[in-house]
């Protein structure tokens, strides 16, 4: 099953697509960029204006390694720019696939702790 492209945003990085869309978040106050692959093997959300950059992947695969599909987060090695761009949404997904050694933080339910 494809995933879903109506009111998001295509994006082609290395020969695949991606969808691309920002919205408010459901279960917190932060709007989230989220990026799927069209074979959902990589879907990631980014919180946007957070005070530290990290991404929550979703999917299978993160640079290059199997997930087992839990909410997992990395600290963003660069920073969220003000506006969500189509050059921002690439450079994230670059770094998912192609990236390594990601920073891993546990989650306490409210914040990212360092």
């Amino acid at each position: 099953m494809s995933v879903r492209t109506k009111g998001r945003r295509k994006i082609i990085v290395e020969n695949k697509l991606y969808v691309w869309y920002v919205r408010l978040d459901d279960d917190s106050i932060y709007h989230m960029c989220n990026i799927i692959s069209e074979d959902k093997s990589i879907v990631i959300s980014c919180p946007i204006k957070t005070e530290i950059a990290y991404i929550i992947c979703k999917g299978i695969v993160f640079q290059n390694h199997k997930m087992k599909g839990n909410w997992e987060r990395y600290l963003l090695p660069f920073a969220i720019p003000k506006i969500i761009t189509p050059n921002f949404v690439s450079k994230i997904i670059l770094w998912a696939v192609r990236g390594k050694n990601a920073v891993k933080v546990i989650w306490n339910g409210k914040d990212i702790p360092i």
